[in-house]
């Protein structure tokens, strides 16, 4: 759709203002495989041992199992010369279960998942010992040309940090956490999204939240690591930074969502980009219209945007990339009484990412309102099932009542159907937050939403429409469906496998019954004994003798047949094991 003409009056000066978008796409796929070096930061503070479901529900396995599950994937799908290092921590780094920085060869992998079935949960969570770890990991590493990540995993509450630009500006943690990315995953509705949201914004990560039950966490949990890996595995760009300028016209603000504008450089820090990853940034600018002459001018010119990084995997050269752009507009210059109310409509592209920063901003408001009102309601609005649902109750209709005035009054968003704009799935996903919020379901999907659009990333939020499927790159959907297909395939296994275990428990008992009821027809068979005198008193004694060694010999019989079916159990199990990758208590 073409914008109106613009009718400019020639004999008068006027500053109008306009919005353009640059963007700035990554390659869609790598020059070669670039191998990468990664730590998994596993909480198992006490939290991690509670069931995964509702405690009113049948016995379920715990977190930590769930989580261990988790785990074997990011084993399985990282190549062989990918490197990982599990940390495992509670208030502490668990230091007997961490290991180094391993090569996921066989051995490799051996050794992690060693390490990830003997986790046990026990004591409380602080997340500052293990990223000083973790960093000190990354940074002792004697060849840093691999590309360094990092993923926190938790359910619980940090309650030695309190994660806000306030309460550790002057500490060791801002410096900390622009090392290397940290993409944080939240499981259940305990954990405290705000912390691992401030972590991974401050970082340059991403935070997922994983809020669902059971077997749903490990889908969840497998998905949000799918989507991670992918993208590490795929990264092309290092220390990406993009320079706006421009000569002609007056940039007067460009929002550039959860990156750093850079003051005196007027760049802006994007960091690592993956293959495929597009990044919208929204550019603010005004210009005079005095210059022109009479007639007809088809373009304002004049934002030249540029790009520096290094490439992955060398790491050592940097490349620059500049185009200029052009805001192309028909200007019709001539006698005019005054200017149009609208004299410069965005462009679609532009509406729709305008109105995407302006649902950040309000969400962000919001959740500022619900973290005031738990410090003015104390300490005792956060428990083992999350936070208070009243609380919770109040966010959502603070969050619907904004949502309403913000349809009705903004100006982008009332003009995005003149400009053939669908905004639709913005209102569906804002009704969702709502909708969990209610429920008393944690604030994380609407932590999760933020980071996905903040970073143009994409990230797993429980509650929200094909929240996973926005900004995800076709490395992550590949990974994402390989992922859905394991774990198919695993739940296909076990299905077989719990229906073979169930025959041949059959099977066993039923030999044992069997030579049960064979033993009971010779006992039925005896003559009676008694133990009166009698005439035949030796035939009584005899009688009752035969009964005696009979029923020694029954119980002899029995115990080796339930004996030899114990043997036969092991030694099936054992192949079962094997064959299907689990037991009947797993």
């Amino acid at each position: 759709m073409n914008p109106p003409i613009l009718l400019i009056d020639y004999s008068r000066e006027l500053t109008l203002n306009g919005t353009a978008v640059v963007r700035f796409e990554a390659p869609s796929s790598m020059k070669a495989h670039a191998p990468i070096d990664l730590v998994t930061l596993i909480n198992i503070s006490h939290s991690m041992s509670l069931p995964a479901k509702c405690p009113t529900e049948a016995p379920s396995p715990s977190r930590l199992d769930l989580l261990k599950k988790a785990m074997k994937f990011i084993v399985r799908q990282l190549d062989d010369d990918d490197r990982l290092a599990m940390v495992p921590f509670n208030d502490q780094v668990i230091e007997d279960y961490t290991t180094g920085l391993l090569e996921m060869s066989s051995n490799g992998r051996m050794a992690i998942e060693k390490k990830v079935d003997g986790l046990m949960a026990n004591g409380d969570t602080a997340f500052k010992p293990s990223l000083e770890y973790a960093v000190k990991l990354l940074d002792g590493r004697a060849d840093k040309k691999r590309v360094g990540f990092i993923v926190l995993v938790s359910d619980g509450l940090d309650k030695q940090v309190k994660w806000s630009d306030e309460s550790i500006a002057l500490s060791s943690i801002p410096g900390l956490l622009r090392k290397y990315p940290v993409h944080t995953l939240g499981l259940c509705k305990a954990h405290d999204p705000k912390a691992l949201h401030y972590i991974a914004k401050a970082s340059y990560g991403t935070y997922s939240s994983i809020a669902a039950d059971d077997d749903d966490l490990v889908s969840k949990m497998v998905e949000a690591f799918a989507v991670c890996l992918a993208g590490f595995k795929t990264a092309v760009a290092v220390d990406a930074c993009v320079d706006i300028r421009s000569g002609s016209l007056q940039i007067t603000r460009i929002d550039c969502g959860g990156y750093t504008l850079r003051a005196a450089s007027g760049g802006i820090l994007v960091g690592t980009l993956y293959a495929g990853e597009v990044k919208d940034l929204v550019v603010y600018y005004s210009y005079r219209t005095g210059s022109w002459s009479r007639g007809f001018h088809t373009s304002l010119n004049g934002i030249a945007a540029s790009v520096t990084y290094k490439d992955v995997p060398s790491r050592s050269s940097t490349s620059i990339i500049t185009e200029t752009c052009s805001v192309s507009l028909p200007v019709h210059v001539a006698d005019a009484g005054s200017p149009p109310a609208n004299p410069c409509p965005p462009h679609p592209v532009v509406l729709q990412q305008m109105v995407r920063f302006k649902v950040v901003d309000l969400l962000t408001g919001v959740l500022k309102e619900f973290h005031l009102l738990k410090e003015e309601a104390g300490g005792a609005v956060h428990g083992k099932e999350g936070d208070d649902p009243v609380l919770q109750a109040v966010a959502a209709s603070s969050l619907q009542r904004k949502w309403a005035e913000f349809k009705q009054s903004d100006e982008s968003w009332n003009g995005a159907p003149r400009n053939f704009v669908d905004l639709g799935g913005l209102d569906k996903d804002v009704s969702a937050m709502v909708g969990v919020l209610k429920q008393g379901l944690g604030a994380g999907c609407v932590y999760s939403w933020l980071s996905s659009h903040q970073m143009q990333r994409a990230t797993t939020a429980a509650g929200l429409p094909q929240q996973t499927g926005r900004f995800l790159t076709p490395a992550m959907a590949a990974m994402v469906e390989e992922a859905q297909r394991q774990l198919a395939k695993e739940a296909s296994a076990q299905d077989v496998g719990a229906s073979v275990v169930g025959r041949r428990a059959v099977e066993l008992l039923d030999g044992i019954t069997k030579r049960f009821e064979l033993w009971c027809k010779v006992d039925h068979d005896l003559p009676p004994a008694t133990s009166q005198p009698s005439p035949h008193q030796e035939d009584g004694a005899a009688a009752l003798a035969l009964r005696g060694d009979i029923s020694r010999a029954k119980q002899h019989h029995i115990y080796l047949a339930a004996d030899q079916a114990i043997k036969e159990w092991r030694s099936f199990l054992a192949s079962v094991e094997n064959t299907h990758g689990h037991g009947p208590g797993k």
